[in-house]
């Protein structure tokens, strides 16, 4: 075998095991549009730059069928650890970062991480499927905050601290016990004809669903870096899509 035939049949067993992980990503732990916001883009830089391109250059590089078996195996294998290695920690950092629940405020959707969620907020959870972040997809919800005097403390202590009640899965609810709120904090439909773009795209969504405006709320997503738009059947509580478009600018 050739260095090139060595680094070719490197190369396709590298984007093969790269591109299981690519679907990880992309259709798992961090579905589209909330891929770009979560860092999905470095840790892709990430996994093709070190498991596609570097491995198999190494393999050109270091390969040569005049070394010893014993020679060539020790290449191979520190190779292989290196690429192991940024797989393994490029699958860690992704699951860790993964997107856990899509939580509405009562103004907009906030989104929480796997790692952003503490243990005791998800024990804490009266239902099952807040207990415990999905391994594939993220759960959606409504926060239902009681409004006793403890319950403010305690929020405004964690607030000082940094952490949101987007956060805590004790407070969780499913969104179609929040009718009233999605209904309130929807955004018009003569606001959202300013955006031709976004409107044309929603219009298109609601005929594939066989929806009307009315059965519907429009609202913004807090992406941190951006602000997305969320698009809620208020009827079923279910988050129809999430368009990569800022429903609030003019």
């Amino acid at each position: 075998m050739t260095r090139f035939q060595a680094a070719g049949t490197h190369l396709l067993i590298s984007a093969t095991l790269s591109a299981m992980v690519i679907c990880l990503l992309l259709f798992g732990w961090y579905p589209l549009p909330f891929f770009w916001a979560l860092g999905g883009p470095m840790l892709l830089a990430l996994i093709v730059g070190i498991d596609v391109v570097m491995g198999p250059v190494m393999t050109m590089i270091l390969f040569n069928p005049k070394k010893s078996r014993r020679a060539l195996t020790i290449d191979l294998s520190l190779i292989a650890i290196v690429q192991i290695s940024a797989l393994c920690y490029g699958l860690y950092s992704g699951y860790i970062g993964r997107l856990a629940f899509v939580v509405f405020d009562g103004q907009q959707f906030q989104m929480a991480e796997a790692a952003e969620v503490a243990g005791n907020f998800l024990n804490a959870a009266k239902l099952p499927q807040y207990q415990k972040p999905r391994l594939i997809g993220y759960e959606t919800a409504a926060l239902a905050i009681p409004s006793d005097e403890k319950t403010q403390s305690d929020l405004a202590f964690y607030k000082a601290m940094g952490v949101g009640p987007h956060l805590m899965p004790n407070y969780y609810a499913p969104l179609a016990e929040a009718q009233a709120q999605l209904k309130q904090a929807a955004i018009p439909a003569q606001l959202l004809q300013q955006h031709a773009a976004l409107y044309a795209q929603i219009n298109m969504l609601l005929r594939e669903r066989h929806l009307q405006w009315q059965q519907v709320a429009v609202l913004p997503v807090n992406v941190r870096v951006a602000t997305y738009t969320a698009v809620v059947d208020t009827q079923s509580g279910t988050l129809l899509k999430v368009l990569r478009a800022d429903p609030t600018t003019h």
